[in-house]
């Protein structure tokens, strides 16, 4: 365990991993067939180039380096902890930007970052659950991020039929080579105006990825986890 720690703290290793992780997206990418669902909830905002804070579970994280259609600059929400930045150096590589920071590092410079992004006219991306959870779990830290910072908050899930899920907190999906994917926004969820609650808003935002991602999981044939799934269902 020691020696993981250490090698995890170098910095050499670092790159190596952003490297392989940049070259594996790729991969799946260019061995796949990828399609574009519900992209006509966030056209008419990259069209007049409004700011949005794209959403995504943090077990959907690895293919979202792909999810960006949008004109202007997006920049990820990414944990300080010496693993955040493997996947910072990650998306630099697919022309992202990236903030630092989490609930537990650096929490309160990181949503002053954000804002000034997003007032900027530019945009990022939150792992709602992340970095540690629990699982499908959405944080009102999402909301306040958007009414601050005037933008509408985009829902994205994505899936593949050939992936796997490995055992971590977040059931991270690691999609395979040769398969067919596919990526699902829902509907723009519109925080600054808006007469419902926080809590009201943050339950809207959680419960629209569920459903993204069991819709997106159900396309392509994989199992469905229990708590995405709808009680109507």
């Amino acid at each position: 365990m020691k020696l993981l720690k250490k090698i995890r703290r170098s910095s050499v290793v670092r790159r190596l991993a952003a490297f392989f992780i940049t070259q594996y997206v790729k991969l799946i990418w260019l061995t796949g067939k990828w399609e574009y669902l519900g992209k006509d909830h966030p056209d008419p905002y990259w069209r007049q180039n409004k700011p949005v804070i794209g959403c995504f579970w943090h077990g959907r994280l690895l293919m979202m380096l792909k999810v960006w259609l949008g004109p202007h600059k997006f920049h990820m929400l990414i944990s300080s902890h010496p693993d955040g930045e493997i996947i910072a150096r990650a998306t630099q590589k697919f022309g992202f930007g990236w903030i630092a920071g989490s609930s537990s590092r650096g929490g309160r410079k990181a949503f002053l970052d954000i804002i000034k992004v997003l007032r900027g006219g530019e945009s990022i991306g939150v792992t709602p659950d992340g970095p540690r959870g629990p699982r499908y779990v959405a944080s009102i830290g999402v909301i306040q991020m958007a009414r601050l910072g005037g933008a509408a908050i985009l829902p994205v899930s994505y899936s593949s039929t050939r992936g796997s899920f490995i055992k971590s907190w977040d059931h991270f999906f690691l999609p395979l080579p040769f398969g067919r994917g596919v990526f699902i926004y829902g509907p723009m969820i519109e925080v600054a105006g808006s007469e419902k609650s926080d809590e009201e808003l943050r339950q809207e935002l959680e419960d629209s990825l569920k459903e993204l991602t069991r819709k997106a999981d159900h396309y392509c044939g994989q199992e469905i986890e229990k708590n995405l799934l709808k009680e109507s269902l």
